[in-house]
């Protein structure tokens, strides 16, 4: 009895002759690829003009009955396959929708082979129906992986152009009226949003970057641009307060990711000041410090920072302080900041676990070296700001 080797080996030439009948054929295989196209939604109405997507299953079935009748594969025969899946990327098309218009070809030829055939043919077609399927298969291989080549070096050439944008949006060309509408074009956002700033240090840029790749696979926008000592981090925040803000919870959760935050900034010309205002938080951190600080959490530190650069403000006010003995300041600072925190004598005294009338004494003697009452509130505030 006759081995499968054998029998396909004898049936070689009639599987032949039933390849190249489809080859004049192809006119009326393109309109069966066409009818069936439809049901695919990347091609029902989309960037692939009907002329091009003749044009192209004309191209494209011809090419694997040929591969198929020389026993060779499509890439070898033409470069039509990377042609192809460049230019579906360039279009707009999905990925899945363009493998699966690529697999047509198959049920398409096997469909019109098995109509054509006689019923002595049907043990050829089975013996060989293997080969089609692996040409179409190789195929569709080749133009997916042209594809996804050409969507990323789209996606890389998008990033560059963002971060250029980027670069003039927090320059001083970037506040005009008329760049920053071009901006928001460029990067996909409305000019008008609400939009969420971050500056971290130079070192938390990796974290961020992290952050967008991982966001962008979920199709979020978080956009990250390195400067000089520092990294910005922006993306446009929800329209509503039920939508879930993913990427302030990714760079909240990305571990060494310590910043300023600016959480609601009315546009995107105003971006820039918002990233001006982050930076003052950021170099206020702490080293041990982790996680993102608003301006209301940090603007003790921000505004005595700004003070004391420009005007020795703390040194000044505190100067006192440095009179008596380390051990005496730092008891003395303890429970004026334990005051100011609670603005209670009771609840000082719990907190620092001595008597209501020690805080008092500290307190005075507080006044005496400085003389800031932080019983009165405005003095309270300034002594707030130089002890932050």
């Amino acid at each position: 009895m006759k081995d499968l080797a054998d029998r396909k080996r004898e049936s070689l030439p009639r599987w032949r002759e039933l390849v190249s009948a489809m080859t004049h054929e192809v006119d009326a295989l393109v309109e069966t690829f066409l009818e069936r196209v439809e049901g695919i939604a990347g091609y029902r109405a989309g960037p692939v003009s009907e002329e091009q997507l003749q044009e192209s299953a004309h191209s494209s079935l011809a090419l694997i009955l040929s591969a198929v009748a020389t026993d060779s594969t499509t890439t070898h025969l033409s470069s039509l396959p990377g042609e192809l899946g460049r230019l579906r990327a360039r279009q707009g098309v999905p990925g899945e929708d363009l493998v699966a218009a690529v697999r047509l070809d198959f049920g398409v030829i096997w469909s019109a082979m098995l109509d054509r055939a006689r019923d002595s043919d049907m043990a050829v077609l089975a013996l060989h129906v293997e080969n089609l399927w692996s040409v179409v298969d190789d195929y569709a291989r080749a133009v997916q992986q042209s594809y996804l080549e050409e969507r990323a070096l789209m996606a890389a050439a998008t990033r560059d152009e963002q971060l250029t944008y980027l670069a003039e949006l927090l320059g001083p060309a970037g506040r005009s009226p008329r760049n920053v509408q071009n901006i928001a074009r460029a990067l996909g956002v409305d000019a008008d949003a609400t939009f969420r700033v971050v500056v971290a240090d130079a070192a938390a840029s990796q974290h961020a970057h992290r952050a967008a790749a991982q966001l962008t696979t979920l199709g979020e926008q978080l956009f990250v641009l390195n400067q000089p000592g520092r990294v910005v981090v922006l993306w446009p925040a929800p329209r509503s307060g039920d939508q879930h803000d993913r990427q302030l919870r990714q760079l909240r959760q990305s571990r060494g990711m310590a910043g300023g935050l600016v959480p609601e900034v009315a546009g995107l010309g105003a971006v820039p000041g918002a990233a001006a205002t982050a930076f003052e938080i950021c170099r206020t951190l702490r080293p041990d410090e982790n996680g993102l600080v608003t301006l209301a959490q940090a603007w003790a530190r921000v505004t005595k920072s700004r003070l004391d650069e420009r005007h020795g403000f703390s040194d000044a006010l505190l100067a006192g302080l440095g009179t008596v003995p380390q051990s005496e300041r730092e008891v003395i600072v303890e429970t004026v900041r334990a005051y100011l925190a609670t603005g209670s004598l009771s609840a000082s005294a719990e907190r620092l676990y001595c008597h209501r009338n020690t805080v008092l004494n500290r307190l005075g003697r507080f006044q005496r070296l400085t003389g800031l009452d932080v019983t009165v509130p405005d003095q309270a505030a300034v002594a707030l700001v130089a002890l932050a």
